[in-house]
């Protein structure tokens, strides 16, 4: 984010939060909106009443991305929920978290919407002197978790306790709040992690899978340039069907979706954010002709990339 960050107390809560709904309705045509870019507001952290912030809001985020994370626990209401791969009914005890610059968007959240919203970045652990491993490590950070949870009312009343401790800790000097939100944070986090990995050994679900980490890690550093399951599976040494049949179970599509939905996000972000032509982007993108790269944006993205574009100034005319 621009600037420093910079530690956030109660009278900075309606700041921050005026500052998402200003951002969210000035830069609706963006169609993904870069809140690094358009937040001139930085923060270590931030946390609110899911009843405060979503009506604030207008009951919808929409298509967004952003460095800090989110860990947002639903004790009461509903949406419609997207985060990455994954679109999902948000309901009553729902725990689910956003990783960081991963897209996500909500909508048609209910009035009778109750819960806590906490937004943090990584760098406020390390300016309280926290081992980088000890947050880096936990895997609910990680972009290839299945972001979401239900909870029983046990586990829900468990962590709405943590999450009220950090609203009410308002007292002591400013090093002492911080330390002791810090501490907070990653109890919750710790807490996320076991919730977690207990439903993934009850149940037939895998959340978590170090593959499909490392196949998202490769995917990231090289989906600009290769495009194919097999290199991939070559990378890391396993079959393409298996690694197909992994990356299904794990996000209900296959590798070669993620892959060409990975490409198709960055490219509408670069239509939207970049005053790049289509060959230009076809490049960027690892096509050698602009044609190939129309061809394939319109079978995945169901339009051209030039109709898409033209879609973002229509409502302005």
């Amino acid at each position: 984010m621009p600037g420093n960050p910079i530690y956030t107390d109660k009278n900075d809560d309606a700041i921050v939060l005026e500052k998402y709904r200003q951002v969210y309705r000035k830069y609706l045509d963006d169609k993904i909106i870069d809140m690094d870019k358009r937040m001139k507001h930085p923060f270590d952290f931030q946390i609110y009443p899911l009843e405060t912030a979503v009506p604030y809001v207008n009951y919808t985020v929409p298509p967004s991305r952003q460095t800090p994370y989110w860990i947002v626990l639903v004790k009461k209401g509903s949406c419609e929920k997207s985060i990455g791969s994954f679109t999902f009914p948000v309901k009553e005890q729902t725990l689910f978290i956003v990783p960081k610059r991963v897209l996500h968007s909500s909508n048609n959240w209910s009035a009778d919407i109750s819960g806590y919203v906490l937004l943090f970045n990584i760098d406020f652990f390390l300016n309280n002197a926290f081992p980088k491993h000890l947050i880096s490590n936990k895997k609910v950070l990680k972009n290839s978790i299945r972001p979401y949870l239900y909870l029983d009312a046990p586990q829900t009343k468990q962590l709405s306790e943590m999450f009220e401790t950090i609203l009410q800790e308002r007292s002591g000097s400013e090093r002492e709040r911080k330390e002791m939100i810090a501490i907070k944070i990653l109890e919750i986090l710790i807490n996320c992690d076991r919730l977690f990995s207990r439903a993934e050994q009850i149940g037939n679900e895998s959340y978590y899978h170090p593959m499909v980490e490392r196949f998202n890690s490769l995917l990231e550093a090289n989906f600009m340039k290769e495009r194919m399951v097999n290199l991939y599976a070559a990378a890391l040494n396993i079959h393409p069907n298996n690694l197909n049949f992994l990356i299904r179970e794990h996000t209900g599509i296959s590798a070669k979706q993620t892959i060409n939905n990975r490409i198709i996000a960055e490219a509408k972000y670069l239509l939207v954010h970049s005053d790049k032509n289509i060959k230009d982007i076809a490049n960027q993108l690892g096509f050698e002709e602009a044609h190939n790269f129309s061809t394939f944006f319109k079978k995945n993205a169901g339009t051209s990339p030039l109709a898409y574009k033209a879609s973002l100034i229509a409502p302005l005319q």
